[in-house]
């Protein structure tokens, strides 16, 4: 039943504002409005691979907090991980505009990260809160 919270709430949380605030330009956090809500945004099949990943990040949690942890306030976790807490570190790797992004025209501290295939993002992110939740 988590997990089907995970693919619902986060759907929303995801669509509303952490698509945007992943993939939108800004050092820190996307803040133009393209992809928010999908609203001047098309590319539909780019927004559900995207989402599949802040899902598996969500599901991480999901067995560490198995019966510990309220409907309610696992809703709410997966909201805010999905469309807040991801999207910061996506943001911040994977955009080019990153802070942390080696692609970016001055990375911090002058090396930046390159993620093989989002494993450091999408598992850094669930073990962390992982972590915080147990």
């Amino acid at each position: 039943l988590k997990n089907l919270l995970d693919a619902c709430g986060g759907a929303l949380g995801y669509y509303a504002v952490g698509f945007g605030v992943a993939y939108e330009g800004g050092t820190f956090l996307g803040t133009s409005g393209g992809r928010f809500f999908l609203s001047n945004y098309d590319n539909y099949i780019d927004f559900f691979f995207q989402f599949t990943f802040a899902a598996t990040a969500a599901t991480i949690v999901a067995g560490t907090v198995a019966e510990r942890c309220k409907m309610v306030a696992y809703l709410c976790y997966s909201l805010m991980l999905t469309g807040f807490v991801y999207p910061v570190v996506v943001h911040a790797i994977w955009n080019s505009a990153g802070f942390l992004s080696a692609f970016n025209e001055s990375p911090f501290r002058g090396v930046g990260m390159i993620d093989f295939a989002g494993s450091g993002v999408v598992h850094m992110t669930g073990g962390a809160t992982a972590l915080i939740a147990a």
